[in-house]
């Protein structure tokens, strides 16, 4: 092989070529390559981060979730309570004004009862005299009912 100066000549602008060409092209291409890399790794960095925001936020979200269910189970079982406090006393109100009614109403009715058999028994002899003028055809004048037995007839 023969090593003239064309050889020389080839060598050198070869790396000139190499030399330009790192400088114009793959430099740049170097760069853009890092900075995209960079650019997609604090991309993905951010976007963990935002992951994990997002799951912290979301098991927050859960907790007042289920704080708020059990501060309403707690709320509405409180109103059932006094809801069933409140309906116990007004049942026993109801109770207590239906027995008074009852036991007034039982009184009227054993006074009138009393009244009634009191005027019956007063009457009683009227009564007698009318039924034996009805049935025999005359008026007889009965006197002395057994009070006993007249008592014992109408009280029981």
């Amino acid at each position: 092989m023969e090593f003239n100066g064309t050889f020389f000549v080839t060598i050198i602008s070869f790396l000139l070529f190499v030399f330009f060409m790192n400088k114009l092209l793959y430099e740049p291409v170097r760069k853009i390559v890092k900075e995209r890399n960079d650019f997609i790794l604090g991309n993905y960095k951010l976007a963990e981060e935002n992951n994990n925001k997002a799951n912290e936020l979301v098991l927050e979200r859960d907790e007042k979730i289920v704080e708020a269910k059990d501060r309403a189970r707690v709320e509405y079982n409180e109103i059932l309570d006094d809801f069933k406090a409140q309906r116990n006393v007004i049942i026993q109100q109801a109770q207590n004004n239906s027995k008074e009614e009852l036991d007034k109403a039982y009184k009227d009715l054993d006074n009138i009862s009393n009244d009634t058999k009191n005027i019956l028994k007063s009457r009683m002899s009227d009564i007698a005299d009318d039924i034996v003028e009805k049935v025999l055809g005359f008026r007889s004048n009965f006197d002395g009912f057994d009070d006993n037995k007249v008592n014992e007839i109408l009280y029981h």
